[in-house]
């Protein structure tokens, strides 16, 4: 079964996010922080990230730059989930390595497309 973290802040999202992937067939596990991220990689490495931008503590920038310069996750695709819905941030994850952006609000049908379109 594919494997996606799930690192998202609010409650709310990040529980409907869950039930949304899950029902998809896919294992989820989350992170309320790029902290809990960071450790819960160490635990276990995912198919997939998908992660908020703006969180408390390590951002969403910050974690996939951390992510990334650990050559045993450096392949892990990773998606932007975020309200930050200006070209300019979307061009800033982009270029810090995300292979996907959607802003909030968003269709989960978009988010699932996206996810199976990077995992193959």
């Amino acid at each position: 079964m594919t494997k996606i973290l799930l690192v998202e802040d609010e409650l709310a999202l990040r529980e409907t996010l869950e039930e949304i992937l899950e029902l998809n067939n896919f294992e989820v596990s989350v992170a309320e922080s790029g902290e809990e991220a960071l450790e819960s990689l160490q635990n276990s490495a995912p198919d997939l990230i998908v992660s908020d931008i703006m969180m408390p503590g390590i951002t969403g920038l910050e974690l996939i730059a951390k992510v990334h310069q650990q050559a045993q996750f450096k392949q892990i695709p990773f998606i932007f989930l975020s309200a930050l819905a200006s070209k300019e941030d979307q061009n800033k994850g982009i270029i810090a390595g995300a292979k996907g952006y959607i802003t909030k609000p968003f269709k989960a049908s978009e988010l699932l497309a996206l996810i199976r379109e990077l995992l193959g």
